[in-house]
């Protein structure tokens, strides 16, 4: 026979149970605060990648819209320049490469912010909570 009261029949918590809640629940208090910290950490990494990428992708889509207008406005114009020195087809062969550059280079940095951004994963923070528990 237990000496703790405890009412069972009207559905109320003994003293015991009541002071045992407390003290976990200040106990897991910092362990939850610091499990929130660590996810508004992650939501905020996760944030800032997804914009490195977001930015990737207009840079790109401008890489693209510029290597277009490129060709269309201005390859006319240095092939007929350059033919005044030489062959049509000459000219023609040294404009296409020199455009070809001017996209590749374009496309080499929007790839590389794109890839900066995905996937949005929040490695530092992943980082940053492995340090901490291999600390305690």
């Amino acid at each position: 026979m237990s000496t703790d009261h405890d009412d069972t029949t009207t559905g109320k918590p003994s003293f015991r149970d009541t002071v045992t809640a407390g003290l976990v629940q200040k106990a897991l208090e910092p362990v939850l605060r610091a499990v929130r910290d660590e996810v508004a950490s992650a939501r905020r990494e996760i944030g800032d990648r997804v914009s490195g990428a977001k930015t990737g992708l207009v840079l790109t889509g401008v890489a693209v819209a510029f290597a277009l207008t490129t060709l269309v406005l201005l390859a006319g114009f240095v092939v007929v320049l350059l033919t005044l020195v030489l062959p049509l087809w000459a000219a023609t062969g040294i404009t296409l490469v020199v455009f070809g550059v001017v996209t590749a280079v374009l496309a080499v940095v929007g790839i590389a912010g794109i890839r900066r951004g995905v996937p949005p994963v929040p490695s530092d923070t992943i980082h940053e909570v492995q340090e901490r528990v291999a600390n305690r």
